[in-house]
Parts: structure tokens; sequence; C-alpha cells
């Protein structure tokens, strides 16, 4: 029976992915993790490694094809000897008709509409470049095969708006226009996707949040005293997310309830623990995963999710970079707000939410003092934990948070109770 390699889900919203450039041939020997093939999606440009070590025996899609998620692209029989054939550009396989000739970057089927990548229909729509009356057939293709990119989409937009702009006459408003008070805004087909998932999450999981207020002092002077060493030294900035993350995945593994998932025949508790990290891209979010973050130190929880969300937003993930989490954090104070119920990421147990790190009046000892102070709200699945545990461990993190360096964290690289900082 050969493995079956499917086009991944590279996010919550992703419903598809394009194929731009096969790596491998039919007939060929390929290892495991070997990269079989480049793709495309809204959010993620990446490579699929191979699963398995085998023969390559059947591509089933051309590439520049669109095909939804976890529709099968090609076959591989594990085990078995072949040829071991270079990685060469994109070849025709065996077995599929020849491929038509194809203008400006799209492939023409019988039956079926021309295929364009994701992330280029997308702002064909948003921008008014219409499929139907043959607008991006205009658009001269600079990518791989000719394929229609976003930079040659965005600048034939540009050029069409300058031209339609500068012919276009002055309108005379009319009173009916200036009684208009509604206006009708197209939801994009992710913005929907979103929305559904974000209903079926609430009506999966009874909801329940709970907050807890922070005081950061004591991390904000360990980062105030060794952040430009570390921005010097190794080029990463040091902000407040890495302290929570270590602090979230220590009480994960004291409270592993909230790392796990609800299933019928028990709650499955995990004994790993990866950290999803929301990060904010065009029109939607992408959680990219922080692997066994309960094993690694300040530093590399510093530069693992300040490179993983600026691939992110550059769409350079990789697939197993946005698969497997067990528990969520979103930061959502970095637009300024306080407080938040966020949503759970299906089919977690919790998700922790950050809010606005500022400095407030509180009562300490009887005495007014000036302290930076930050609201973490926990959403949990209440069918798995109840408020008392929650509260438990929102309160390990609070009690790790306002303790950092009370067991002797340095910067030189001694091990701290926290798995380490370097």
């Amino acid at each position: 029976m050969p493995k079956e390699v499917i086009m991944p889900q590279m996010g919550e919203s992703v419903v598809e992915g394009t194929i731009l450039k096969w790596l491998i041939q039919e007939g060929q020997r390929v290892e495991k993790d070997q990269s079989l093939v480049e793709i495309s999606t809204d959010k993620v440009d990446t490579e699929i490694p191979s699963p398995v070590s085998g023969l390559v025996t059947k591509i089933l899609h051309h590439a520049d094809e669109t095909v939804p998620v976890g529709t099968v692209i090609v076959l591989i029989e594990e085990g078995i000897e072949g040829v071991k054939v270079p990685q060469v550009p994109e070849t025709l396989p065996a077995g599929l008709p020849p491929k038509k000739p194809r203008e400006e970057g799209v492939e023409q089927r019988p039956g079926l509409e021309k295929r364009y990548s994701p992330l280029v229909r997308r702002l064909a729509k948003e921008y008014g470049v219409g499929l139907e009356k043959g607008d991006l057939e205009r658009v001269r293709g600079t990518g791989t095969g000719g394929r229609i990119t976003k930079e040659d989409l965005l600048g034939y937009i540009e050029a069409t708006q300058k031209t339609t702009l500068s012919a276009r006459p002055k309108i005379v408003e009319t009173k009916e226009a200036e009684g208009l008070k509604e206006e009708v805004i197209p939801v994009s087909s992710k913005r929907k996707i979103i929305a559904e998932r974000m209903v079926q999450s609430k009506r999966t999981a009874p909801h329940v949040t709970s907050t807890f207020e922070v005081d950061m002092g004591r991390v904000a002077r360990y980062r105030d005293a060794n952040k430009d060493a570390l921005l010097k030294g190794q080029g990463v900035h040091l902000t407040y997310l890495p302290f929570i993350l270590s602090a979230a995945a220590s009480a994960l593994k004291e409270y592993p309830l909230l790392n796990s998932s609800w299933s019928e025949d028990g709650t499955v508790v995990k004994r790993y623990v990866h950290i999803g990290i929301a990060v904010s891209i065009e029109d939607g979010l992408i959680v990219p995963v922080i692997r066994d973050a309960d094993r690694k130190g300040l530093l590399e929880l510093a530069k693992e999710s300040q490179d993983l969300a600026k691939r992110a937003r550059e769409k350079k993930l990789k697939v197993n970079e946005v698969q497997g989490g067990t528990f969520t954090i979103t930061n959502y104070g970095i637009g300024g707000s306080l407080f938040g119920t966020p949503i759970i990421l299906q089919p977690q147990t919790g998700i922790l939410g950050i809010g606005a790190i500022c400095k407030r009046a509180v009562v300490i000892e009887d005495a007014i003092a000036i302290r930076p102070m930050v609201y973490l709200s926990l959403s949990f699945d209440h069918r798995v934990i109840d408020g008392a545990q929650a509260d438990q461990f929102l309160s390990r993190i609070r009690e790790i948070l306002e303790g950092w360096g009370e067991k002797g964290e340095k910067v030189s690289g001694t091990e701290s109770g926290f798995g380490g900082i370097w």
C-alpha cells in the first residue's frame, strides 16, 4: 500500500494550496524528510517533505494546480529501491496528459475554471479584478512558468487604477447619495472560514474565561538589564513574550489537564508541551508552534518566537511549524487591549491572552506604588477542567513572573528554575 502525501492545512483558515514546483520525478527514490514539492497558500509558501523513504510511484497533480487541503498529490511506495535522480526543476510526470500552453501563469482544463494561487485570487477579488471578465489574463506573470505573483497583480492594479482615475469624470453627488447610511462589504472566503471555525469552537467547548492581574516589575528589571546585550550579542529583541512563554510552559507541566484535549473516550493528556503563538497576518491569523517549549530556555524561546513570527508574515513557515500545538498564547496587548476573552483553538483545552503591560498605581503592603501590570486571561474548556484548576494554573504563572530572578537567573548562562536562560 503506497504512502499517500496530501496537501497539508497550513493554518486554521486555509482550505486549499497551489503546487508551485515538483522537486522530484516519478520513478525516483527519495529519502525521509527530503523535499518533494513547493506549495503556496494564502498564508505560507513552503516545501513538503517526504514522510518516508521509498520510490515515487505516482505524481497526481501538475505544477500550478490549486487543490483542496487533504487532497492526495503524490504516492510513495515505502522501502522500494529506485533510481536516484538528482533534484531537477518541474518535469512532466508519466501518466499525466500533456499540459496545454499556459497563458500568464494559469492552466486551462476542460470543464474547470482557470486556476490561480489562493493569494492572487483573493487579492483579485478584493481589488475588483474580475476572473469572469478575463482581467487576470491581462496580467503579465513573472513567476515560475509565467505564474502570476502577488507583485505582478498589485503592479497591474496600481497601473489600472491610475489610468481609470485619470479618465474618470467628476461625479456630482446627489441628495440620494448623501443620504446613504449603510454599505455592504463583501466577506472574503478566508474571513468566512475563520468565522465558521470560531463558531464551531464556541459550540463545541463550553468556554469560561478567568483573568489574573500580574506585577511584571521583576521581569521588567531583568529585561531592561539584559535586552541591549542580547540585541548586540545575539541579534534578539527581548520582549515580554518569552518570559510568559517560559512561565506558561512550566505551569503546563504542573497542571497537565491544561495541556490536554477532550474526547468521548476520555481526556487525552499530552506529555509534550507544544505552545502555539497567534500571529496576525493579512486578513487573519496563523498559529506557528514552538515545540517542546518546556525544555527551552529564555533565549531559545525569544529567538524562536521572533523567528516564527517573522516567517509567518513572510509566508515562509514549514508544514510542521503550524501543526501539533497543545496550548496557545495570543498577545492582543500589542494593540493596546487590556482584557480579552480569547476563543480556544480546537481541540486544545486552553488559550492564554496577554493584555497590554501598563504602569498603574497599586497597593503593596499598604503603600501605593507604581508598577508595570498586565492582565492575563485564560479561556478554558469547562468539560475538561473547572474554575479552581484554571485559577491554580494562572496563579502559578503569576508566581513565576512576579518572582522572576529569585532563583539566580544570570546572563552568563547559568541554569534557572525555568529551563535555563541559554
